[in-house]
């Protein structure tokens, strides 16, 4: 089981890597499109050639069906490494990384499904794809668990719901990166690209599944600590970057309420001057954009780089 394992995680990454040019291609094809039109002037009918913005749905149908097969491939590739390992595969960074890889693809891939939109698969596949390449890198040798990984069920709920958040936080993210690259509310600087206000709303959709399903995760790890370790909160690198990100969400909330400024909050009077205060108004999308960052340094900077009760890196 472990070899086959192995075998369809390389199936996954190729899948991957093929839906990632995909998804290129299908958002090229729309800015190639072209559009003519006939206008009457003066000097008689004129034809203008002007860029139409319409991809072309056969590329972006293998695309999506191509992140299935991914989808597909990891999916099996978790349960043949379960099956393995004897256990919920979570214990190293080459089984996380990986399994976090089957997440996004899989949490992409339904929001695609709900927005009917696959054009945000040129952010969302590269990342999948991104992962996929970092958790090669790490070493796939099947190690004991450490006594604390050892309370299965609960661990393994706890670690699931936490990957899943991520996973859907990612999404996301690629929404809110679009909506930058657009400029924000009302414009659209690349035609091939979503709109800013498609963009928005899968940001927003993507964030209100995330944040719930992050807070979860978190009371169930403090949970979990607690019949581990004896203690429900111990200020650890990893529980502590995981509350800060969810805390960073909260602020994106605050900010869109607020019609995208911050600056006018009690606690954000107190600390900078008005001076600052007057110019400061950055986009709410800025606070998912930092969301990820966290979400990242929470995923591999405790793991490689900070020692702590949940470093298990196993590199």
């Amino acid at each position: 089981m472990a070899d086959l394992s192995i075998y369809l995680f390389w199936s996954g990454m190729a899948t991957a890597a093929i839906a990632a040019v995909l998804y290129v291609a299908y958002v090229a094809s729309a800015s190639l499109a072209v559009r003519r039109v006939s206008a009457q002037t003066s000097a008689g009918t004129v034809t203008l050639s002007t860029a139409s913005g319409t991809a072309n749905p056969g590329i972006g149908r293998l695309a999506t069906a191509f992140t299935g097969l991914t989808v597909i491939f990891l999916a099996a590739q978790v349960a043949t490494r379960w099956s393995a390992v004897g256990h919920a595969p979570f214990s190293n960074l080459y089984e996380f990384t990986s399994a976090f890889g089957f997440a996004i693809a899989a949490a992409y891939l339904a929001f695609e499904a709900y927005t009917r939109n696959r054009r945000f698969g040129l952010i969302a596949l590269p990342i999948v794809l991104a992962m996929l390449f970092i958790a090669s890198l790490f070493p796939s040798d099947i190690v004991p668990l450490i006594p604390a990984l050892q309370n299965g069920p609960l661990l393994t709920i706890h670690v699931s719901v936490m990957m899943l958040s991520y996973a859907i936080l990612t999404v996301s993210f690629c929404g809110a990166v679009v909506y930058l690259l657009q400029g924000g509310e009302g414009r659209r600087r690349y035609a091939a690209l979503p709109s800013a206000e498609a963009a928005g709303d899968l940001a927003h959709k993507a964030v209100m599944v995330g944040f719930p399903l992050l807070g979860l995760g978190i009371a169930l790890g403090a949970w979990w600590a607690n019949s581990a370790w004896g203690r429900y909160w111990g200020w650890d690198p990893k529980e502590t970057a995981a509350l800060v990100t969810w805390l960073s969400i909260a602020a994106y909330f605050h900010a869109r309420a607020g019609s995208g400024s911050v600056a006018g909050a009690p606690g954000i009077r107190k600390i900078v001057p008005e001076r600052v205060r007057r110019g400061w108004r950055p986009d709410p999308m800025w606070w998912l954009v930092a969301m990820w960052a966290l979400v990242m340094f929470t995923y591999f900077g405790v793991n490689l780089w900070v020692s702590g009760l949940h470093s298990y890196a196993g590199v």
